[in-house]
């Protein structure tokens, strides 16, 4: 672009038709948008963009003078501060169409005012393998919908959008730093306030605080800005080209330096420079160079010598604040205690009336709790302490909220597990042998479908279980080779599917026969979707590897497969991990199509993770259970492993075939051990978070209880 010479960027010039067709996209699924192909023409030619406008589009209710206006200045701020302060940091623009632009197609967007749409960076061959075209090239679209006053957030999002079409051609793999770095770009090319670097000016008009968790917007901006003040524009380059993920690319960026400083450290440092912004106490580590950020509001107020205590929501990634003042008594130690679940850091420092200020010690052991002593103090003097739940090393937010405990003169205690405790005491009760082999093959199941290595080394690996990915195709080796270990015959059911933009796929069903003692009856179905998915289109061809939804159903199937092929029964079982759980219950609808008709539908959908204690045995039961052909027993089933199953007569589990069952008149349910009133679903919560919530426990219990309901149903030969 900037690169080229000036007859080529003339001859590239006349290379821009005056009108273009475009693949849009448009309202589709939930989860896997449409196209639309749309006739455009170009409106604008800048130096380093083309801008089209789709046929009939319009933008600006004040007509096309306006509408001229707006996209003559968004042109002007691209070409004058967007792409040279961009690609002076992150490198040249890719050019993979020839005509060294970048186009902006205006146009109608259904769930964003501004995209980058990965898939245009293919060629369309290989876009149609996804389930979507490509246009070939360097596309941005936008609405340009915010029209006023507000009229200056359509440049933003330009910025932002063209930033993730620059990372995408480093890291294509990364999509939160993307994120982040993309919502940065406004303030780095001098297009956005300073407050937006703390969440005040945020175009969705929400609310940010210093202990949310981190995400595309809010303080993590900040640390963004920490980052530039610490290493230079050249840090913000270096972590889009580094292939590690989440912290970790931090970490690497500070080792490539020479520091030996924890990409911890740094985040710590970043917490009490919220605070303090002090050029002179440690080095400059507590503060920021270009930016005065407001100080954070102290979680807890607390007197050095009066013994108190509590306990704070921190999310990972945030930071909370703790202000001890003295009144010339003695100090008690400051005692903290963070969820375990993941690392914690901190910083201290004394703070004298008049000086000098200095840092004192805190360290958070392996069990996450830290000890700050607090020296003796004047009347007036007060210490701060920051700590934060550091984020994981992952490409993928971590959203949790946790508890932090704190107190002063207060002993921390070590949190029994008493949900685990009730667990292993009801498999002692339920398997004389302790399930420990069942639990072996669950867990090995789940680690296969998330992505582990085959044992030997022989066989294939999964990258993503969404369905529209051509690699999911290792999904159904693995399931194969999973149900060989048990001696399980499988069979494949295709079918196809189609794209809202009519792209065809074939999709695959799994399916182990147990045959009954009678084969003219309809059969009793155990079903599981093998499918993942994320919020994220990106992420979900990437990385849709859910543990919970639904590798933990899968696993529990075909455990439960196992033992019932040693049951004899009547009525043949037919034991199914279906494709396209997440796309309107796709490989259940192909199923029943085959099928006909189902003596019982039994599904299994999230039986992986235990609640809370004192609900860690609550199994909850969706659908008609009393006079739609399930038997009573079904309960004692549960209650005799020592679960307590819940009853609610409507299916509301998203994305199971049981609804569709229950439609047509025959008996469906879903088995769940997660509440029906559960606030969503987070299809975004990193592996590592998920794997430390599932409780194999729970998944061997679930399996016995479902082998004898699902036998139960079939009936005795």
């Amino acid at each position: 672009m900037t690169v080229f010479a000036l007859p080529l960027v003339t001859a590239a010039a006349t290379l821009l038709p005056q009108v273009r067709p475009f693949w849009r996209v448009s309202e589709g699924t939930p989860l896997q948008p449409g196209q639309v192909k749309v006739s455009s023409h170009l409106v604008r030619e800048g130096r380093e963009i083309a801008v089209y406008q789709e046929d009939g589009y319009r933008f600006s209710t004040l007509g096309p003078e306006d509408e001229e206006r707006q996209v003559a200045a968004a042109v002007q701020a691209f070409d004058d501060d967007i792409f040279p302060r961009e690609v002076a940091i992150f490198g040249p623009c890719p050019d993979r169409d020839g005509n060294a632009k970048v186009i902006l197609l205006l146009c109608p967007l259904p769930r964003s005012p501004a995209l980058f749409f990965a898939f245009d960076a293919m060629d369309d061959a290989d876009a149609v393998r996804y389930g979507f075209h490509s246009n070939q090239g360097e596309v941005l679209y936008h609405t340009f919908e915010e029209q006023g006053n507000r009229a200056g957030w359509n440049v933003q999002t330009l910025a932002e959008s063209f930033h993730q079409l620059l990372h995408f051609a480093r890291d294509p793999g990364e999509t939160a730093w993307s994120a982040l770095l993309a919502n940065y770009t406004p303030y780095l090319c001098g297009l956005a306030p300073v407050r937006l670097l703390w969440g005040d000016f945020d175009p969705a008009g929400r609310l940010h605080s210093p202990s949310d968790p981190w995400g595309e917007r809010g303080w993590s901006l900040l640390f963004l800005q920490y980052l530039r003040d610490r290493l230079g524009d050249e840090a913000l380059r270096d972590l889009v080209a580094r292939p590690e993920k989440g912290l970790a690319g931090v970490g690497s960026l500070l080792a490539a330096r020479g520091d030996r400083a924890h990409a911890g450290d740094l985040l710590a440092d970043f917490a009490m420079a919220c605070w303090l912004d002090d050029p002179v106490l440690g080095d400059g580590r507590f503060a920021f160079k270009s930016v005065a950020p407001p100080r954070p509001r102290p979680a807890a107020h607390a007197l050095a010598s009066r013994p108190t205590s509590g306990a704070i929501d921190v999310g990972v990634g945030g930071m909370a604040f703790f202000l001890i003042e003295s009144n010339g008594e003695r100090s008690f130690p400051l005692m903290l205690q963070g969820d375990p679940t993941v690392r914690w850091v901190g910083r201290a420092v004394q703070l004298r009336r008049h000086g000098p200020d200095q840092e004192l010690p805190v360290a958070f052991s392996t069990a996450s709790v830290a000890r700050v002593d607090l020296p003796k103090m004047e009347p007036g003097d007060q210490v701060v302490v920051a700590a934060v739940a550091l984020p994981g090393d992952s490409p993928e937010f971590d959203r949790r909220t946790l508890l932090l405990r704190w107190g002063l003169a207060w002993a921390p205690r070590a949190p029994v597990d008493q949900g685990r405790e009730m667990l292993n005491g009801l498999i002692k009760k339920a398997l004389p042998a302790g399930g420990t082999v069942a639990q072996a093959h669950l867990m090995s199941t789940i680690e296969r479908l998330a992505g582990g290595s085959p044992e030997g080394g022989e066989g294939p690996v999964v990258q993503t279980r969404y369905a529209w990915a051509p690699e999911a195709r290792a999904v159904l080796e693995v399931l194969k080779q999973e149900a060989g270990r048990r001696g399980l015959p499988v069979r494949e059911q295709t079918f196809l599917r189609r794209a809202p933009n009519e792209i065809e796929q074939d999709w695959v069903n799994l399916v182990i026969d147990l045959p009954g003692a009678d084969p003219r009856r309809w059969p009793v179905v155990l079903a599981a979707h093998w499918d993942g998915a994320r919020t994220n289109l990106r992420d979900s061809y990437l990385r849709a590897l859910n543990l919970d939804d639904n590798a933990s159903g899968v696993a529990v199937a075909m455990e439960a497969a196992a033992a019932m092929s040693r049951m004899p029964h009547r009525t043949p079982i037919q034991v199914a991990f279906l494709a396209g759980g997440y796309h309107e219950a796709a490989g259940a609808n192909a199923l029943l199509g085959q099928l006909g008709g189902v003596t019982a539908w039994v599904e299994l959908d999230a039986v992986g993770a235990a609640q809370a204690w004192p609900r860690t045995a609550d199994v909850y039961l969706e659908g008609k259970i009393r006079g739609s052909g399930f038997p009573f027993s079904i309960n004692q089933a549960f209650r005799h492993c020592g679960l307590a199953p819940k009853a609610e007569e409507e299916i509301r589990a998203p994305h199971t075939g049981a609804s569709i069952v229950v439609a047509r008149g025959m008996p469906g349910l879903v088995i769940s051990t997660r509440p029906p009133d559960a606030a969503g679903i987070d299809l975004d919560t990193p592996r590592a978070v998920e794997r430390q919530s599932l409780s194999p426990e729970l998944m061997v219990l679930v399996t016995k209880a479902v082998a004898t309901v699902v036998t139960d149903l079939a009936g005795a030969p």
